[in-house]
């Protein structure tokens, strides 16, 4: 059986959401225009419908996970994060070089850019990747195979999530703690990043379809997962990503789903443990980058040694090692809590997860304040840069250079896919490259889905190729990624016919 949105529950949801977003945009854009800081009305017209448009054709015309899930975070990073600053007046976080007042050009820049999302979208949707997966069906034998299969998933995730906790081999801001053959660390950084997931989820859905699970197992699955790749990371988004995933199968099977609370179940788990996960997170990344933070220093920098910062002169202090692998977590909730400063700036960054941290309107803000600096030749430059220039990078410097000075730790500051195509100075080519990432990312997704037809590996293929796409920071890491996820959606592929074949020319 292939899968497509069932029509008459999509269209009444589809229907609603679209009919709630219109109540809201309209209310919202008379407000946009009363506090548009540029001084063409057009620009910020078009800027508003670009965002808004890309979004509902992601709806109507449904195509990919990978289509809905980049026009969503694409808007939230510009046109909610515009809202919020221009209307409500909340400050933006990130760097903007010297912009002052350069409105009209940073805004074409972005509306450029989602123009060619939303167009993208439109042609996405004669190919849906949807239409290519199907309910699995196979022997007894198979479903053996494949829980032995899911069990080997978890048992080496949590060995490589365990590795990196331990080692940093992919833990937000800290150098590599071992030393390991690059070969190897490609493979595991997949894997902690997104592989598990795709794995595991993939093994479960086949489960779904084989021995007739419960479809809340793809929730417990992804909260396990994202539980330990939070924390092994350091992220405080990443089990959020894991759950979206999940739940997106979910509501795309739900005329098949029998036990909705079940799945009310798990979806309570999940909040409550990514609550749990974001506390521990949150209380880690205060205190270890607390301590290279650039501002005055505060009682969580005390207990490591350090040595004052000759560059900037002041009494800031640095650890030599990372605080992480002599403090428990039990010291390191006392000390955070036990500094007053601490806990505000805490609490500030947790205000600002749910629209300002996302990354967008600050890239193209960067390209408008730099107007004589951009080109071709700098859009070259940027893209094909080397991401082991880290905080030394085009960008890093061009948008203020606010963590070149920070030692042992690796902070950035990311343009996204339309900040670094702003980089170019042309609307046009802003425009086209947007068109071409959205296009080639929803192919991607769209041969996930033909080579597995599992649905399962086409909504883990496009959230996290959406996902990776708006936080681009080097354009190079995108492409690794998009080759090693290509490889293992290719390897899972050859794996299930093979075995299907054979325990299907067995039985006969």
């Amino acid at each position: 059986m292939t899968d497509s949105p069932p029509k008459s529950q999509s269209f009444s949801i589809v229907s609603f959401a679209l009919a709630a977003g219109a109540v809201v945009a309209l209310a919202l854009h008379p407000l946009l225009l009363m506090s548009n800081p540029g001084s063409s009305m057009f620009i910020i017209i078009w800027f508003y419908v670009s965002g808004c448009a890309a979004l509902v054709v992601s709806l109507v015309f449904p195509s990919s996970f990978f289509a809905f899930v980049l026009s969503s975070f694409l808007f939230v990073g510009f046109v909610a994060k515009a809202i919020a600053s221009f209307v409500f007046g909340v400050r933006l976080i990130e760097p903007v070089s010297t912009f002052a007042s350069q409105w009209d050009q940073a805004l074409i820049f972005a509306a450029s850019g989602l123009s060619g999302v939303c167009l993208a979208n439109l042609l996405a949707a004669l190919f849906p990747s949807f239409s290519n997966t199907s309910t699995a069906s196979g022997t007894a034998r198979l479903a053996n195979y494949v829980i032995v299969a899911f069990a080997a998933v978890l048992a080496v995730s949590v060995a490589v999530y365990w590795a990196n906790y331990s080692y940093h081999i992919l833990r937000i801001g800290f150098p590599l703690g071992i030393d390991i053959d690059p070969r190897i660390y490609a493979v595991a950084a997949f894997v902690i990043t997104w592989g598990a997931l795709l794995s595991g989820l993939t093994a479960v859905l086949w489960l779904i379809e084989l021995r007739s699970w419960p479809y809340a197992a793809l929730v417990v699955t992804a909260t396990f997962l994202g539980l330990l790749a939070s924390v092994s990371m350091g992220s405080r988004i990443q089990l959020l990503l894991y759950v979206l995933a999940a739940v997106a199968v979910i509501m795309l099977r739900r005329q098949q789903v029998r036990d909705w609370i079940a799945v009310a179940l798990a979806m309570c788990l999940a909040a409550l443990v990514f609550g749990g996960s974001l506390a521990v997170v949150s209380f880690e990344r205060t205190f270890d980058f607390a301590q290279t933070a650039p501002t005055a220093p505060t009682p969580l920098a005390k207990p490591a040694p350090s040595t004052p910062d000759s560059q900037t002169g002041s009494s800031v202090t640095k650890p030599a090692v990372p605080a992480s692998q002599t403090r428990s977590l039990t010291e390191k909730v006392e000390a955070v809590t036990s500094d007053r400063f601490a806990l505000q700036g805490l609490f500030h960054q947790l205000r600002n997860l749910a629209v300002m941290r996302w990354v967008g309107l600050e890239g193209v803000m960067t390209a408008a304040a730099n107007s004589d600096r951009l080109g071709r030749d700098l859009f070259v430059k940027v893209i094909s840069e080397d991401p082991a220039a880290g905080s030394q990078a085009i960008y890093q410097k061009m948008s203020g250079d606010r963590y070149g000075n920070v030692d042992y730790y690796t902070f950035l500051t990311l343009p996204g896919p339309i900040g670094v195509a702003s980089m170019s100075g042309s609307p046009l080519i802003v425009a086209a490259f947007m068109f071409g990432l959205a296009l080639v990312g929803h192919s991607i997704e769209w041969v996930a889905a033909r080579l597995t037809q599992n649905l399962a590996t086409a909504a883990v293929t496009g959230v996290s190729l959406a996902y990776l796409t708006v936080q681009m920071g080097f354009p190079w890491t995108l492409l690794i990624y998009a080759i090693e996820l290509v490889l293992s959606v290719t390897f899972v592929g050859v794996v299930w016919r093979v075995i299907k074949r054979l325990t299907s020319a067995n039985s006969g």
